[in-house]
């Protein structure tokens, strides 16, 4: 992975240990080792991207072919046989098409048929996965690509889940990602991508979430999201994955207009006149279906058809496989139908599979010839066929009176004929210049935006705000009601302990869990923004946790400030609370004490809940994961168990626990100089005097509240460490398309070849027919252009 090191074990080693050595070694030393991994990345950045923007001239639009596409799921080798134990899942089977500048392509089929997995391969947002293995051919202008970075950046990609900052605006958010790729006019690249997704009235609205109210819709969402992946002009290529699921007919309308619109915005200045737009889309309605260029049907990961869908080819060719297209039918609903299994009963499974698989082989073995044939033939028709349509008409009608809906290239010829006579004199200069690749700011730009969107995130967060102060102060008040003035009598030491070990406690959980349950949710929204390189993880984290300081910092505060003076906790060198007036406390070298110590825990135990997030796969594993760790540290946290009486095999998890450098921390606070009243019996028992004998009795003789304090940093500084490591190490990874040549094909076992049969993959023989029908829909596919 190009953003990882060889040898990622190597480099945790390797910060472990220097985490290990004194202070004046371990800083620099991990200061050197990020300032060289980042030069390393941005070396490694900088010649991939050059290997690729030289040989690929964008000009105006792009072409992107693949050829060959398959994607198979290989299953592990058993001790019992020397082969799989089963034949490989194939997802996709040999899968050839073109998507053209200026042309919107759906991708069709029934649940499963391979659509999504078709669309993560063009983008290069297939999920790594080592049994998966995924070859082909894709060309991007001609050029050869592997779905690597370089393609990710001109590719957007606008995925299901649309997950954003619940508290920012639309415009703020679509501002964020303008200045995230060091756009120079951002106002004017904002508003202009604004209006080109129809985001206008609502761009001063709040984004909002599934759980709170007052949000925009979920169409304008869809929306959002792909202006998102706009903002830029770096993007020649869109990809969405399903952007109508959820969303009613109005709504789903909305969001294929917008994209309809992209194919051939007015904007000649952007340079984006002629985008390239792939979208798998799930039931459309015959508006919708009006809006389609060329569809690609796919069944089983097998392509049915791929080709023109308004002209007379279309039709033809299932006319001449005996499925003729009913008049006034959603063409859509329609293949979808063809593609399909019934599998209500063995009778209807078995008849609806072998139309399925006699539908793909008769695509795979004449359907490129025939849509060459017949394209030129239909060129004549064509036109009367766009007008005489009658999904034209109901998307006509479904529009209404709204002129923004109207997106079908209904303009006069003589309009037509003035915008390219206004058009010729800047396609020349537009050819000769290429399609400015998406840049990025720098460290400290990085920096700077990501913790101011952090902060307005935090900051206008006012239910889990309001709540979290209500938790504080409910949690002090039960505490100090509890514990209330506690006085100097030999039974107040057992109390005094309770107090501060659950106080400990409090502070540390309640920040873990909000970490908890507000990361894993943004760790979505990071993995998404990451993977189309919108920032760098460093800047991220250090921006994330730079914002919520003050709000990580406040709430113990607030709990602090009423629980000490309601316990009577000791405030001075010889007296107690009840001896200072209310507000004197505050000031007092005690009190500052108590709160630093629970302030810096609470920021231990949120970085814990980061590295924990982090490594969780999802909020259930995280909420699970977290109060397991935080037991431990609770069981060894210097309460229950004595530092001196801990097995030498789990006596670091004393050093590392959060609650153990607390607890010392306050108890030391508070025992240091009191002196206890000797008991009614006259100390027949033996009374404790001093507060020193108490903290060598729970073996912190040796403690400060400086020394605490420093450790709890070292804490701190190993989650923070921890954190990095964890979401660098698990940062988006993808598959890269290999090259499969005649060598592979031929080096191919006999079992091998017998589970491909098994599982639908095509013999070489196939193979070649599919290479001598790629040729042909090259030509049906320039045939198809002239004709549009």
């Amino acid at each position: 992975r190009p953003s990882l090191p060889p040898s990622p074990m190597l480099d945790l080693a390797l910060g472990v240990a220097l985490y290990a050595q004194p202070p004046h070694v371990k800083f620099p030393g991990l200061a050197a080792v990020a300032i060289a991994r980042s030069l390393l990345r941005k070396r490694r950045r900088r010649a991939e991207t050059n290997s690729t923007s030289d040989s690929e001239s964008i000009g105006d639009g792009v072409e992107l072919r693949w050829k060959g596409l398959t994607s198979a799921l290989h299953k592990k080798r058993t001790r019992k046989t020397k082969s799989d134990a089963d034949a490989p899942r194939v997802i996709l089977s040999e899968v050839s098409g073109v998507a053209r500048p200026g042309r919107f392509l759906a991708l069709l089929g029934p649940s499963g048929s391979g659509k999504t997995s078709l669309l993560n391969a063009l983008a290069g947002q297939t999920p790594y996965d080592v049994k998966l293995r995924l070859t082909g051919a894709l060309a991007f202008n001609g050029v050869a690509v592997d779905g690597g970075d370089a393609h990710r950046e001109r590719v957007a990609y606008v995925r299901q889940q649309d997950v954003f900052y619940s508290e920012l605006t639309v415009r703020e958010t679509l501002v964020n990602a303008a200045k995230m790729r060091d756009v120079a006019d951002v106002d004017a690249e904002t508003e202009k991508i604004l209006r080109a997704v129809g985001l206008t009235k609502c761009a001063d609205s709040r984004v909002g979430d599934q759980k709170t109210r007052g949000g925009i819709s979920g169409g304008e969402r869809k929306r959002l999201a792909l202006a998102c992946e706009l903002v830029g002009n770096a993007k020649a290529i869109v990809c969405a994955d399903e952007p109508t699921s959820g969303l009613d007919a109005f709504q789903a309308q909305r969001v294929v207009a917008s994209l309809k619109k992209l194919c051939k915005s007015d904007d000649a200045a952007s340079g984006n006149t002629r985008r390239t737009v792939i979208a798998s889309v799930h039931q459309p309605r015959s508006s919708i279906v009006s809006m389609f260029d060329d569809v690609c049907v796919l069944a089983h990961g097998r392509v049915v058809y791929c080709g023109p869908l308004e002209d007379t080819v279309c039709a033809k060719w299932f006319a001449a496989q005996g499925f003729p297209i009913p008049s006034n039918a959603n063409v859509a609903e329609f293949l979808v139908d063809l593609a399909s299994v019934d599998a209500t009963d063995a009778e209807s499974e078995l008849k609806s599979a072998a139309r399925v698989d006699d539908l793909c082989d008769a695509w795979s073995c004449e359907g490129a010839a025939f849509v060459t044939k017949h394209a030129r033939e239909g060129s004549a028709t064509s036109l009367m066929t766009k007008i005489a349509s009658p999904f034209k008409a109901m998307s006509a009608r479904a529009n209404g009176s709204e002129a923004s809906l109207t997106l079908l290239d209904e303009t006069s010829d003589d309009a037509k004929t003035e915008k390219g006579e206004k058009g010729v004199s800047t396609s020349a200069a537009k050819t000769k210049k290429k399609r400015p690749i998406g840049r990025r700011a720098g460290f400290f730009g990085q920096l700077l935006l990501l913790a101011k969107r952090s902060w307005r995130q935090v900051r206008r967060d006012g239910r889990t705000n309001k709540v979290r102060l209500i938790t504080s102060l409910n949690s002090a008040a039960v505490f100090g009601s509890i514990f209330w003035k506690l006085g100097l009598g030999q039974t107040a030491i057992q109390d005094r302990c309770g107090l501060l070990q659950v106080s400990a406690i409090n502070a540390a959980m309640a920040a873990l869990m909000k970490t908890i349950s507000s990361f894993t949710s943004e760790k979505t929204i990071v993995d998404r923004e990451r993977a189309s390189g919108a920032y760098d993880i460093v800047p991220y984290l250090i921006g994330k946790i730079v914002a919520e300081l003050p709000a990580g910092a406040f709430f113990p505060l607030c709990f602090g400030a009423v629980v000490f003076p309601m316990a009577g906790l000791n405030s001075g060198t010889d007296g107690v609370t009840k001896n200072l007036p209310f507000p004197s406390f505050l000031t007092s070298p005690r009190f500052l004490k108590f709160a630093a110590t629970i302030v810096v825990e609470s920021f231990a135990s949120s970085a814990m809940g980061l590295a924990v997030s982090a490594f969780a796969p999802s909020t259930e594993a995280a909420v699970a994961m977290g109060p397991a760790v935080m037991v431990m540290f609770i069981v060894f946290g210097g309460y229950y168990v004595n530092a001196e009486n801990v097995p030498v095999a789990f006596r670091w998890i004393t050093k590392c626990s959060l609650i153990k450098h607390s607890f010392a921390g306050l108890c030391v606070n508070e025992f240091a100089g009191l002196d206890f009243e000797p008991s009614r019996d006259g100390g027949l028992r033996g009374d404790t005097k001093h507060g020193e004998e108490v903290l060598e009795r729970l073996g912190f003789g040796d403690e400060t509240v400086q020394s605490c304090l420093r450790k709890q940093l070292d804490v701190l500084g190993f989650w923070y460490a921890t954190t990095l490591y964890v979401l660098e190490k698990n940062a988006p990874r993808f598959q890269k398309i290999e090259s499969s040549d005649e060598k592979d094909v031929a080096s191919k076992t006999r079992a091998e070849a017998e589970s491909d049969v098994r599982a639908g993959v095509q013999s070489p023989k196939g193979t070649n027919d599919e290479s001598r029908n790629d040729e042909l829909f090259r030509d049906a596919s320039d045939a198809a252009e002239a004709t549009s």
